[in-house]
């Protein structure tokens, strides 16, 4: 069971970050800092799918769960991310029930989706160990979670709609998207954007459907543990996060 699932499993905070860095031992340095899991975000970078299997690879090494955002619901992508082994799948822009269906379709095995047979692939070991199909589909079925990106008020309309989707495991809502879609972009604490962040939160908690957000700063993951959420990414992306520590740095040398 991988940390982050076992974390929900115990109703226990479940820390992240996103990983835009295209370097494997970056999602090892996560790991030993204590981590419970790394995004690995094809979206907003340039990380190929080589450098992704590699950073899987990286993170199984310090057992951190590996989560690949892809670039949208394409089921190339997310093909490839679960059979190189990630533990958990995050698409952004979910909207609809439907959507949720078709991606939950694209990722899990047979009964629950239609995603492709092959024993030849990493995450069954390539084929070198007599592998039960039927118990790799069963296992892969369990073990892997289906992430959906709340960032369109569409979305947030839809919400009790789309947590009733079989097979969805998580909501993890993108404040600053969410925020331009409601017209106030970059506006993350304007409180109509607040307000759709908690009706959010509150609702896919009612259904049973735990919700992540980012913590921008050290002092909203108390803020945001408090609105409801399960688990969250802080701070949001390792790329900012060294950046602004190193450019602190250097200005506390410099005086």
């Amino acid at each position: 069971m991988s940390k982050l699932k076992e974390a929900l499993d115990h109703h226990q905070i479940a820390y992240g970050i996103f990983s835009a860095l295209k370097d494997p031992a970056i999602i090892e340095i996560l790991g030993y800092a204590g981590y419970d899991f790394a995004v690995i975000d094809l979206e907003h970078s340039t990380v190929d799918l080589s450098t992704m299997e590699h950073m899987i690879r990286a993170a199984q090494v310090v057992n951190i769960t590996s989560v690949v955002r892809t670039p949208q619901e394409d089921y190339g992508t997310i093909l490839r991310a679960v059979e190189a082994g990630a533990d958990a799948v995050m698409v952004p822009h979910l909207t609809s029930k439907e959507q949720a269906e078709k991606i939950v379709a694209m990722a899990k095995y047979q009964p629950i989706g239609q995603r492709g047979l092959d024993a030849s692939t990493r995450v069954a070991q390539f084929g070198g160990t007599n592998v039960n199909l039927e118990d790799h589909m069963r296992k892969q079925n369990e073990r892997l979670l289906i992430i959906g990106m709340i960032e369109d008020a569409e979305a947030v309309l839809n919400l009790e709609d789309i947590v009733t989707a079989k097979g969805l495991d998580l909501l993890f809502i993108g404040p600053s998207d969410l925020s331009a879609s409601f017209g106030y972009p970059g506006q993350v604490t304007h409180p109509v954007v607040r307000e759709a962040i908690q009706e959010v939160i509150d609702k896919a908690n009612k259904a049973g459907v735990k919700v992540g957000i980012p913590a921008f700063k050290p002092n909203q993951v108390k803020e945001v543990i408090d609105m409801g959420v399960s688990y969250l990414t802080t701070p949001a992306v390792e790329a900012s996060f060294l950046t602004q520590s190193l450019k602190t740095h250097l200005e506390s040398v410099k005086r």
